[in-house]
């Protein structure tokens, strides 16, 4: 790495910040946060009227004025928000959840208090007075949307526009104690029926990167240091109600619970976050799915204590559509499924490993230097197993457990970083499974040309079932790393050059996410955009993309192109089309773990259509063909439907449908002992022509009756049917011979559904009154049309949960 900074040293500029600034001036009074613009205090602060479009016309003067001022004292910044608009009775006020950024006027505050060209907290209201806070890092490439303070905004409507006024409280913030503060700060307001979008700062469409290219605010001097002690204790009752069976013989489970989070900022740039016995019952259960590949489904984090500040624990590997990487939250507290032996029960049958506690210290130095240190413990699980003569057993179905993070990132080069981590998890009866790595992000050329990579250590057994097929169980140690050179910026011409590389025996399933071992290849992409506003064109862009992929036993998995295009046309509908083609040679895992399949060469398009969303109905359609040179073919329809029924109602339905016809896939493999006619002492791999329908119904609804008072709703109905036919055994990678083998079709139906009732009764402190239910089950078979499965899966059993959960906010 050394060496690679005095090779490019004389070429590396570094993004400059911008010199424009605003002055935050102290007031000896608070201003009423009130949406109203009384208070003699905020004539004490200059306004910053110097706005420029980003759109519709990037560069132009604004068509419509606005004003915004900055105040401050020892508690708190100020701002005031004057929107003019020439035509009031258009503003689109639309309430909505908070952080639920939906179509409507807004102004937006982005503050960069580390001042590291790097972080910045974004505060945004719309015209409603709708809040959202997010927390953005790696210049604005990534943003964690659950990061949630307690702050103060009001707005109002009069004939001359619209006003937000915000209290900002020093100790929502990361900062250097210092005499005087200079933040970066960027302001941004929109305007729905006509689409501007105004910036303080304007950062060109060209340009990469966002927070380094931020202006100042200074003005602020003296303030006190950011130190606070919050606690959110909490109490839950809820009742669980499942059909009567020898498990379960009351047809209930009724459980109360209570516990708390800390969270305690010894400096304004040290954050030490705590939770005892946490409960996230008010969040989203995961969407059903058919998983009929060699990959385990990766499902996001929703667990607000483990999102929050995860930017600084965070370690990437293979990109963000790839799982998070070293770190994968849902390690901790995983679900238990516990299978009873053939006739029996499972009594006090557990659904998660429940977490005991867990820690978090993350915070920047005032050298740059990151830090983030996470330790939590899942205790003990066990469960009564009843055989079916009635025997009984208590038997362990989950160790007691300990995870821990050590995460390092130093600022370089000011708009750049390298880090390190180191993870542990260890389980009572088995030995630890260890991993760590290094990474770094190097930007340079004003950042319009970006370095990144990253390299990792296993040490640890493998849990991949096919892995396991070859090696066993004993301890294997791997490694992984990538490097991708990017060009981000430019007027048109933008492309990506990477390699990377997983060996045979890398593992990080125990606590991090990646989708297999043993392979390494490249994926490069070419993009050329226009982002000036034509007759018919807002913005267009076409990419090609070139990925080739190998084993280490040389074998080639991917050899496949892509060609895309994308544009918005000027009434604001999007459009998109990919054309590939993948001629990779062979499966390494199809056969799961009993050698090579060479798979046929693969086709597909895709098109893709979005209206304009401002609205009061909006849809996206999108459509895919596929086939295969062996005959196979697929094609799916996505469409998304969104209905503003009202300012305070929005409804979202999405329908997906998809049909797999005669795909040639794995489905066992068999030895001798199964079957006496195969020849012995080696394994049969067992395929077939799989047809699968799957139809998916999705809704999800928001009833905003005040600003801290909301309903919402999901619902999920999932059917995913299939059939296999013309079995046959596998002699070679591509010899196969008729199988007589009898595989029986599926039709699998799922139902899953919540409505919660969210009340913040005070600032930082919530209500959720929750009801869940869920069904699942097979019924019928490949030829069940798809009105009866609509009706079948309502006479499933269900499972019922209702939940009251009330938190309390302390703050010191």
């Amino acid at each position: 790495m050394r060496l690679f900074f005095l090779m490019f040293l004389p070429i590396i500029l570094i993004a400059g910040s911008n010199p424009k600034s605003a002055t935050a001036v102290r007031t000896p009074k608070a201003p009423t946060i009130d949406g109203k613009l009384n208070e003699p205090e905020w004539q004490l602060a200059k306004p910053e009227t110097d706005f420029v479009q980003l759109e519709p016309i990037e560069g132009a003067h604004p068509n419509e004025r606005t004003e915004i001022r900055f105040l401050y004292d020892d508690d708190a910044l100020y701002v005031s928000c004057r929107m003019f608009d020439s035509d009031p009775s258009k503003i689109v006020a639309r309430l909505a959840r908070r952080d639920d950024e939906i179509e409507a006027d807004f102004v937006s505050l982005r503050i960069d208090s580390y001042n590291d060209n790097q972080t910045n907290y974004e505060f945004t209201v719309n015209a409603a007075g709708v809040k959202t806070d997010i927390l953005q890092f790696d210049d604005g490439r990534k943003e964690d949307p659950s990061w949630d303070v307690v702050w103060d905004a009001e707005t109002s409507i009069d004939d001359e526009g619209w006003i937000a006024e915000l209290k900002i409280p020093f100790r929502v913030l990361r900062f250097a104690q210092k005499d005087e503060h200079d933040w970066g700060l960027q302001i941004i307001r929109r305007v729905s029926r006509t689409q501007e979008r105004q910036y303080w700062v304007l950062i060109r469409k060209s340009e990469s990167g966002w927070t380094s290219k931020f202006g100042h605010l200074i003005g602020i001097q003296k303030i006190p240091d950011a130190t606070n002690l919050e606690l959110l204790p909490y109490g839950v009752g809820s009742g669980r109600f499942v059909p009567v069976s020898p498990a379960y013989p009351n047809g209930r489970e009724l459980k109360s619970d209570a516990g708390f989070d800390l969270k305690y900022r010894p400096s304004g740039r040290i954050t030490v976050d705590a939770t005892i016995n946490p409960d996230f019952g008010q969040v989203e259960a995961d969407p059903a799915v058919l998983n009929l590949s060699t990959f385990a489904t990766f499902y996001p984090e929703k667990r607000p204590f483990f999102i929050e500040g995860s930017q600084i624990i965070r370690f990437s590997t293979f990109g963000d559509d790839f799982g998070p990487g070293l770190f994968y939250s849902r390690r901790i507290g995983r679900p238990i499924r516990v299978e009873p032996s053939p006739g029996g029960y499972v009594k006090n049958e557990p659904y998660f490993a429940t977490i005991l506690g867990a820690a978090k210290i993350s915070g920047k130095m005032q050298d740059g230097l990151s830090i983030g240190v996470l330790e939590a413990v899942t205790r003990e699980e066990r469960s009564t197993f009843v055989d079916s003569v009635g025997n009984a057993s208590d038997q362990r179905v989950e160790p007691l457990s300990n995870f821990s993070v050590f995460r390092l990132r130093k600022d370089i080069l000011d708009n750049s970083n390298i880090g390190l981590i180191l993870t542990n998890v260890s389980r009572d009866g088995s030995l630890p499974a260890v991993t760590g790595g290094a990474d770094w992000n190097i930007r340079f050329l004003e950042s319009e040309y970006r370095l990144d990579g990253f390299i990792a250590l296993s040490h640890t057994t493998h849990a991949d079932r096919i892995v396991q097929s070859v090696f066993g169980g004993r301890y294997l140690d791997g490694s992984a790393g990538k490097v991708s050179f990017n060009k981000e910026g430019g007027e048109h011409w933008r492309w990506t050059l990477g390699y990377d590389f997983t060996s045979k025996e890398y593992n990080i399933n125990d606590i991090g996410y990646f989708r297999r071992p043993n392979d390494h290849g490249s994926a490069n992409t070419i993009r050329y955009r226009d982002d000036v506003p034509g007759t018919y064109l807002r913005r267009w862009d076409i990419s090609a993309t070139y990925h080739y992929r190998l084993n280490f036993d040389n074998t080639e998995l991917f050899n496949s192109f892509q060609l895309s295009s994308d544009i918005l046309l000027s009434n604001y509908w999007d459009a998109e089309v990919k054309v590939g083609v993948d001629q990779g040679k062979y499966d390494d895992r199809e056969t799961r773990g009993n050698g090579m399949y060479r798979k046929p060469s693969n086709r597909q398009i895709q098109l893709e259509l979005g209206s304009d969303p401002r609205f009061p109905v909006t849809g996206r359609l999108e459509a895919g063909v596929s086939s295969d040179t062996r005959g196979s073919s697929s094609w799916v329809l996505q469409s998304e439907l969104e209905v503003k029924a009202a300012s305070n109602i929005t409804l979202q339905f999405a329908l997906n449908h998809s049909e797999t016809n005669k795909f040639f896939a794995w489905v066992e493999n068999l030895t001798s002992e199964d079957d006496p006619g195969l020849p012995a002492n080696r394994t049969h791999s067992i395929f077939a022509e799989r047809t699968v329908s799957e139809w998916d119904l999705t809704s999800r609804g928001s009833f905003v009756f005040t600003h801290n008072l909301t309903l919402q709703y999901y619902l999920q109905l999932f059917f995913a049917k299939g059939r296999f036919e013309n079995p046959q055994r596998m002699q070679s990678e591509d010899s196969f011979v008729p199988y007589p083998l009898a595989v029986p079709d599926f039709n699998e139906l799922y139902l899953n559904s919540n409505v919660v009732l969210r009340w913040e009764y005070l600032p930082g402190s919530t209500a959720y009154l929750v009801w869940s239910q869920s069904r699942s089950g097979e019924r019928g078979s490949y030829n069940t049309p798809f009105r009866d499965n609509f009706g079948n899966v309502f006479g499933l059993p269900s499972t019922n949960v209702l939940l009251l959960k009330i938190s309390y906010w302390l703050s010191y």
